[in-house]
């Protein structure tokens, strides 16, 4: 079997455990469910993975994944500034369909992780990645007087980053319909963060 097919077989896989995570808990992922829902045998998924947890830690990689490309896709902008901020933040929160299911598969994996070596280590990882591409664009903000630098891009980071996360899992008790709404006062608190007007 080529790589590329391997791969590609391991991500659908992967996939498919995230949405019976997230639809179900990680309590309903047995490897007879899993098989059952791509339509295959056991025995197929052990060509892919040797073990529960391996399939786990890629569920979990999977969804991140997907949240890391969104954040990724809006970091990248040739001018940043507070207002190219916002949707960096705005992609790590649960606001759609889409995300709502990427953030019920790590929430779920957040308490597995706390037991299991290598997901911990995974997740910590991941953690650190979004930290890490948060703090290169605030410190390039500050650099170009785009932000306030009354606080350290260390610690506007860990605030930022901190709110996210107990945000996103504060959204996922509504319903999508009332999330944007619910989140609009975090935006207000970044808003603060803008420098202040040169005097006239």
């Amino acid at each position: 079997m080529r790589k590329v097919d391997h791969d590609s077989r391991r991500e659908e896989v992967a996939g498919a455990a995230a949405r019976l995570i997230a639809e179900k808990g990680l309590e309903a992922l047995t490897t007879r469910a899993l098989a059952k829902s791509l339509g295959c045998s056991i025995g197929v998924l052990s060509h892919y993975f040797s073990s529960k947890e391996e399939i786990v830690i890629a569920a979990f990689r999977w969804a991140d994944q997907r949240i890391d490309l969104r954040m990724q896709e809006a970091i990248a902008t040739d001018n940043p500034g507070l207002d190219s901020f916002f949707p960096v933040i705005k992609a790590g929160l649960p606001l759609d369909e889409e995300s709502d299911l990427e953030w019920r598969v790590r929430l779920n994996l957040h308490s597995f992780a706390l037991t299991h070596e290598d997901s911990f280590f995974a997740q910590r990882e991941k953690d650190q990645h979004f930290s890490g591409l948060m703090l290169e664009m605030i410190a390039s903000m500050q650099k170009q007087g785009k932000l306030r630098d009354d606080l350290s891009a260390e610690d506007i980071t860990h605030i930022a980053f901190d709110l996210v996360i107990g945000m996103a899992k504060n959204l996922l008790m509504l319903p999508l319909e009332e999330r944007e709404t619910r989140a609009a006062y975090l935006f207000r608190m970044i808003e603060q963060l803008r420098p202040p007007a040169d005097p006239c």
